[in-house]
């Protein structure tokens, strides 16, 4: 990713407000009660980051309810441990300088200074039980679970060629 993206998904971190009666309407066609609980402990900006994602399958005509409700609650995980901006900052600089040392950090044992890395390693994790404790679809869950993850490593195409639409608008918004 490069400056100006990094600039763009700051600014928005920075300024989101709530999102409009209309998007909670799209919200329910999309997701189960349970799930729209879920979504409703995401901060402000994580909603509408969500929301685009949701967004932009729509428009690019994608109607799989899996792949849907997985744009939603793809980074769900976060709210187990709120990333603060510095967190979010962090995770990313040291993800771009020091990719390796990155994802080990992200799975050691829990530090402060760890706090971002783990967060960014995790969150899809938890996130993925979370949806499953409130009874998301199998593959949405897998969705899910695998978002930061290579698609090459699902062997089911369809769900392979979910992960990369998921995957491509997620890093688009």
């Amino acid at each position: 990713m490069g400056i100006v993206y990094r600039l763009q998904q700051f600014l928005q971190l920075i300024t989101a407000q709530p999102l409009p009666a209309s998007a909670w309407r799209d919200l329910e066609s999309v997701l189960t009660p349970s799930e729209l609980e879920l979504f409703r402990r995401h901060a402000p900006a994580d909603q509408k980051h969500s929301y685009r994602v949701l967004r932009a399958l729509q428009a690019a005509g994608e109607g799989d309810p899996h792949l849907l409700a997985a744009a939603l609650l793809h980074d769900i995980g976060k709210t187990q441990v709120r990333p603060t901006l510095w967190d979010r900052v962090a995770g990313a600089v040291g993800e771009r300088l020091f990719p390796a040392r990155a994802r080990h950090w992200g799975v050691a044992e829990y530090s402060r200074w760890r706090r971002p890395f783990i967060i960014r390693q995790q969150h899809a994790v938890w996130g993925a039980e979370m949806a499953r404790q409130a009874g998301s679809h199998p593959s949405t869950l897998l969705l899910i679970r695998r978002h930061q993850d290579p698609a090459q490593i699902i062997a089911d195409q369809h769900l392979r060629d979910l992960l990369q639409r998921l995957q491509a608008a997620d890093s688009r918004n």
